[in-house]
Order: structure tokens, then C-alpha cells, then sequence
């Protein structure tokens, strides 16, 4: 028998045999729908992460923080440690090992420090767009005949994502963002500028910023002082420390006692918070300070919170009032304090392709770095995980199907013996025989490939229809990402699984079937 002739009698055997082809498909269908699922929700959940990423400006973001410089000279002779010793667990001995290896490479090579001339050479990096410290200056604000304290951080023109802020005014420009300054509407709000007109008349004017010079270092004594109420951070000490100076020096103006005034006189002096420094009487030309100027270029609202901006909240501080060019801050910080360390810094690439290479650069320079990279491998890691698990229960049920489909055709050989013995007594070979079975069972899987296609469709709509409106309940947005996203790859895998599994169900049968003495079954 030629090949079109056993293509041909599979197929009307099958179609003679409804109910048993169905059943041998159902289990298929099962089992590859929910392969082509786990594929393309993975996927789906991957694809959509990235895309989520790289729509922010979260995932053109890292942060830059010291590090210890492997490759410089090591400044001690210690040998690397051995292995923490025999009779401990793998995964034990493995979070040990590295807790021995990190503190060998503190004390073996020297802490690669952020100063201003490590900034300037990191900014020379062409995949870096811009580098920002993540810092506050305390500054006096005049405007008018109003003096105000504040706080003042930079931003870069290119990466600032102000125009998403902009209540008044104009966003940053690479070539005009110098001697400008943005203002939180709150913070104008609190100097009597509150309806739209007063803010919108603000654009254009002219303040006054005075910066202190080299703040002085807090005593030991002051520094313990301040954190009995929770202050450890220098900025923070120094705000309750002024906070006191300012409560000792209005004690007469208290109901307490001369006896309870004397006491706390006593202590403030102690401590040093009995003198309280004249703000009015700071001129221009006082050495202590330094004075710029600035024209308000817009009023700004908070950053608005979203899944988008939600791993940037460790980036932007939205509760400081003033926003100036990172080029003026850095003037600024060289002359208040050249020898400053910057921690915490955020350095923004111009595309997200050239994360990954500023990132590396960045570590041969001996800092440490986080990034969207470290979440998104993790969030393979966790994927994968879920994908293995499901795919597992998915084969198992493949299995299963493997061996219906092994017991149908087995019953089917049996009785179709008659069948196959009349086929043998007119010339058909044995390979004819076993040829028809495995085509019976190629055609079983790739029906039943067809058919997971298509129920994997329905279910992905009823999903997405359900999981669409439930996430943009939550993250409060639109989310306009494919849950689950199909490739042409995965609809062959799963045909060849199909096809194999049914093939590889049906051999023993097959052989069976050919071995049949076509006297004793035509009987």
C-alpha cells in the first residue's frame, strides 16, 4: 500500500471511531492547552514587567553607592578564608562562605569613596547620561521681603520627568536650566502664593539663595544628644540641635519657674545650645556663607505614585521644596564643601539597551550599583520557578493521556483483528500495518494540538478580560500589556509533543497489530 492510501484509511478510521478519537483527544487537549498557557503567560508576565520598566523612568535609572575596588592592591596580607569546615548543610555552608568572603575583601582592599572628582569622572562615562548625589542642602530662601528655611536638590534637564510635575511654568532645557529653580506648589503655597494667578505671576521672579559653608561637625556629645530622640543621620542632628538652640534662647517667654530656667540654662550650656546664631545680622559679604541667585522657572506638583514609579520612591524624595540644575548644585557643593562624600547617588542612561554596559562600568571602577537588572532577574528566577511547577503538573497529565491513549489503542487493535487479518491475506506488510497505527496516532495528536489552540484562546480571553480590569483597579492606571503573549515556536512544541507523545502511546499496540497471524484473525 502506497502512503496516500494509509493517510486516506487513518483518516476514515478515526472518523468511523468518533467517540474513542475524542477521548484519546480530550486528555491531550487538557495537557497542551495548559503548556501553551504556562508559555505564553510567563511570557506574557515577563514581557509586560519589561515593558513597565522601560516606560519609566525607573528602568533608565541606577543607583550608585561606595564599594570596595577588586581590582587594586590588596592593603593586607590575610589569606582568602577556607571553607567553614565539614558537617554543615549545603545552603549553610554556602550563606557562611560568602558572609567570610565579604568581610576578607573589606579588610583586604581600600573603600572606593563617591568624592565631587569621582562624580566628575563617572559623568565622563558616554553610556551615563547624568549622575545625581541623592542629597538635601539646607538653605534660606528670600523672596521679597520674606526669609524662609528650605531644602534644595538637583535634577538633571534629560532625565528630571518635571514636565509630568509642571502645575506653572516650563520644563528643564540642557541649555537654559542654569541659574533656574522649580518650586514645590505646597512649600509656595505656605509663602501666601495660593491662587493659580499668584502662582503663575511667580514664573520670572527673581530669590535669593544663602548656603552655609562647611557645616561644622557635630560634638560627640551633641551627636549622643540627638539620637536620645531618634537622631542619628547628620542632617537630622543638626535640625533638632537648632530645633533646642532656639527653645533655650525663648525660655523667658515660658511659664516655668527661674529655679526650672537656671536648670535648663545650665544644660543648654553644657551641651553648647545656649547660643542661638543672628540671622539678621548675615551681610553679603559674610565669609561663612555663600549667596546665589535664581529665577523661578515653574511651581511643581509631587510625583505621582504608581506601579511605574513604584521602585523609584527609593530615588526621589518629594518632600524637598527647591529643584535646581545638577550643574549648579555641584558648583554649589564644591564651594561649601569640596571634600564632601556623596553615599547615595542615581545616574540615568539615555537608553535602557545601555544599562547593562554603564552598570559594568561602573563596577571596574570599584562602586557598587543597583538597577531594574537586579529586580528583572529576579523576577525570571521566580517565573521560571512557577513555570517549572506548572509545566511538571502539565506532563504529568501528558502522561496520563499517553497511557489512554496506549489502552484505546490497544482495545482498538483488538477489535479490529478481523480487520487486519483480511488486510494481511490480501498482501498488506506488516510495516503497512504498523504504518497505519502510527499515522492513526500522528493524526490523534496533531487534532488534538489544533484543539488546545483553540481552548487556550478562550481561556486566555476569559483571563484577560477578568485580570485587565483587576489590575488597573489596583495599580490605578491603564495596563495596556498582553497577559499572555504567543510565539509561532511555542504552537510547534506543542504539535511535536502532541504528535510524539500519541506516537510513542501507540508503538506497543502498532507492533502487536503487525504481529497478527492473519489465519487465526480472521477466525
Amino acid at each position: 500500500m502506497n502512503r496516500s492510501d494509509l493517510f486516506m484509511m487513518a483518516l476514515h478510521n478515526l472518523w468511523a471511531r468518533k467517540s474513542r478519537t475524542a477521548f484519546n483527544i480530550f486528555g491531550i487537549v487538557v495537557s497542551c492547552s495548559m503548556l501553551l498557557l504556562v508559555f505564553a503567560g510567563t511570557r506574557g508576565a515577563r514581557d509586560g514587567l519589561t515593558n513597565m520598566f522601560n516606560n519609566s523612568d525607573f528602568a533608565k535609572k541606577f543607583t550608585i553607592s561606595p564599594g570596595r575596588n577588586l581590582n587594586a592592591k590588596p592593603t593586607s596580607d590575610r589569606k582568602k578564608p577556607a571553607e567553614p569546615g565539614k558537617g554543615i548543610g549545603k545552603e549553610r555552608m554556602e550563606r557562611i562562605s560568602e558572609k567570610l568572603n565579604d568581610a576578607w575583601e573589606k579588610r583586604s582592599y581600600p573603600r572606593t569613596l563617591i568624592t565631587l572628582e569621582k562624580l566628575e569622572e563617572l559623568r565622563e562615562n558616554p553610556k551615563i547620561a547624568s549622575i545625581l548625589p541623592i542629597s538635601a542642602k539646607r538653605v534660606q530662601l528670600s523672596i521679597g521681603e520674606q526669609k524662609i528655611a528650605a531644602r534644595v536638590i538637583c535634577i538633571s534637564p534629560e532625565t528630571s520627568g518635571i514636565d509630568k510635575r509642571l502645575v506653572f511654568g516650563h520644563r528643564p532645557q540642557s541649555h537654559s536650566s542654569r541659574g533656574k529653580i522649580w518650586i514645590d506648589e505646597y512649600r509656595a503655597w505656605r509663602l501666601g502664593y495660593k491662587t493659580d494667578q499668584q502662582l503663575e505671576d511667580l514664573i520670572g521672579t527673581k530669590v535669593n539663595l544663602r548656603f552655609q559653608k562647611d557645616t561644622a561637625k557635630l560634638s560627640p556629645r551633641m551627636k549622643s544628644f540627638a539620637a536620645l530622640f531618634g537622631f542619628r543621620a547628620i542632617s537630622e542632628a543638626e535640625q533638632i540641635t537648632d530645633a533646642f538652640r532656639k527653645l533655650f534662647a525663648d525660655l523667658d517667654q515660658t511659664s516655668l519657674s527661674d529655679l526650672e530656667k537656671e536648670s535648663l540654662r545650665a544644660a543648654a550650656s553644657r551641651l553648647g545650645l545656649d547660643s542661638l546664631p543672628n540671622d539678621e545680622d548675615v551681610s553679603v559679604n559674610d565669609e561663612r556663607f555663600i549667596f546665589r541667585e535664581f529665577e523661578i522657572a515653574g511651581i511643581i506638583k509631587p510625583e505621582q505614585r504608581s506601579v511605574r514609579s513604584l521602585f523609584q520612591m527609593a530615588m526621589v524624595n518629594n518632600g524637598n521644596d527647591l529643584l535646581i540644575d545638577w550643574r549648579d548644585y555641584h558648583a554649589i557643593d564644591k564651594a561649601t564643601n569640596s571634600k564632601r562624600l556623596h553615599h547615595y547617588n542615581v545616574a540615568s542612561v539615555e537608553n535602557t539597551d545601555d544599562l547593562k554596559d554603564a552598570v559594568e562600568m561602573v563596577h571596574e571602577s570599584g562602586l557598587e550599583t543597583r538597577s531594574a537588572l537586579d529586580i528583572l532577574d529576579k523576577a525570571d528566577e521566580e517565573l521560571g520557578k512557577v513555570r517549572l511547577i506548572i509545566v511538571a503538573i502539565a506532563l504529568v497529565i501528558l502522561l496520563i493521556a499517553a497511557v489512554g491513549v496506549m489502552n484505546t489503542m490497544i482495545i482498538a487493535v483488538m477489535e479490529r483483528t478481523p480487520e487486519f487479518g483480511i488486510m494481511k491475506a490480501v498482501g498488506t506488510t506488516d510495516s503497512d500495518i504498523r504504518s497505519l497505527m502510527l499515522i492513526e496516532a500522528a493524526f490523534t495528536g496533531v487534532l488534538g494540538a489544533i484543539v488546545s489552540l483553540g481552548v487556550a484562546r478562550l481561556i486566555d480571553t476569559a483571563i484577560t478580560r477578568f485580570a485587565r480590569q483587576f489590575i488597573e483597579e489596583r495599580i490605578r492606571e491603564e495596563f495596556d500589556f498582553r497577559i499572555f503573549v504567543y510565539t509561532f515556536s511555542d504552537f510547534l512544541i506543542i504539535a511535536t509533543i502532541a504528535i510524539v507523545i500519541c506516537m510513542l502511546a501507540s508503538l506497543l499496540p502498532a507492533r502487536r497489530a503487525a504481529k497478527l497471524d492473519p489465519v487465526v484473525a480472521m477466525k
